[in-house]
């Protein structure tokens, strides 16, 4: 076929069409990446940090452009435990909320090539959640901090979690034991009561053969290594799911509440539920 046998319809059309069309294909583009990561990075939170004066902006990096980490919460109420907060007096909507997600709190270590590290607390979740019989105020933790991202200049070696995540769970838990009467008839007995709290969640543990001896809050391959070596303007993306979940039992005033018997080692180790975790460069 000769050039000028060639279909031109592509090629007629004015410079200023092309750029149209380019503009547009560019927007399509964005629209495929990751809404939330996307809304974070538009947040005012992100825009705080873009200059000096968070942690001590680090001097080791020198190469222009940023990289971006970012953590998102994708954490959910256990039906049972919400449906009890709600019984014991928090405002019903909270059933019907979309957006009500588990406190969590997650410390991330940012590594430059001069040795220098920045370390940051990511926290993201509802801070109001708590159990109506106690004293909110007694929890400054819930309310110190709302950041959910962090911009940095590029020369980043690594991003790695210091610990794993904690998760605010929000109703006393008691523990209880089991006592016989002088008729043989076994009840439960109140031994403590844990107050709402952070709780470091955990990997299972397991033998030298990688078996899974005892399951805790995390599959250990749940747990991911570090972000090696993010190039300029990448998004280093923290991601935990899970549901916040605690055992039910009737106590010693025959109220179903959140409890558990202490010889139920089992139970205690999965408090306070079963999550994933993921970290990836986008």
């Amino acid at each position: 076929m000769k050039r000028d046998e060639l279909p031109q319809s592509g090629f007629r059309h004015p410079w200023w069409h092309r750029l149209m069309f380019a503009s547009a294909a560019l927007f399509a583009l964005m629209l495929g990446c990751d809404n939330a990561i996307l809304r974070s990075a538009l947040n005012p939170g992100f825009v705080d940090v873009v200059g000096p004066g968070i942690a001590g902006q680090p001097t080791g990096p020198t190469s222009p452009g940023h990289v971006v980490v970012a953590f998102r919460n994708d954490t959910v109420f256990d039906e049972q435990l919400l449906n009890f907060l709600v019984q014991e007096g928090l405002d019903p909507i909270l059933l019907d909320d979309p957006e009500a997600r588990p406190r969590v709190a997650v410390r991330v270590r940012l590594s430059f090539p001069n040795d220098e590290e920045l370390e940051v607390e990511f926290v993201d979740g509802s801070s109001t959640i708590v159990s109506p019989e106690v004293d909110i105020t007694q929890f400054p933790d819930l309310t110190r901090n709302e950041q959910d991202n962090l911009v940095v200049q590029c020369d980043v070696v690594q991003v790695e979690l210091v610990e794993l995540p904690r998760i605010f769970v929000p109703s006393p838990l008691e523990i209880l034991e089991l006592d016989e009467n002088e008729f043989g008839r076994a009840f439960p007995v109140l031994v403590d009561t844990i107050p709402p709290q952070f709780e470091l969640l955990e990997r299972d543990e397991v033998d030298q053969n990688g078996n899974t001896t005892l399951q805790r809050n995390f599959d250990i391959r749940d747990v991911p290594g570090p972000a090696i070596g993010p190039n300029c303007g990448s998004v280093v993306t923290i991601v935990l799911s899970g549901t916040l979940r605690l055992p039910f039992r009737v106590n010693a005033d025959n109220e179903l509440v959140p409890a558990y018997f202490d010889t139920e080692m089992r139970e205690i180790a999965t408090v306070p539920g079963r999550y994933q975790l993921i970290v990836g460069i986008r």
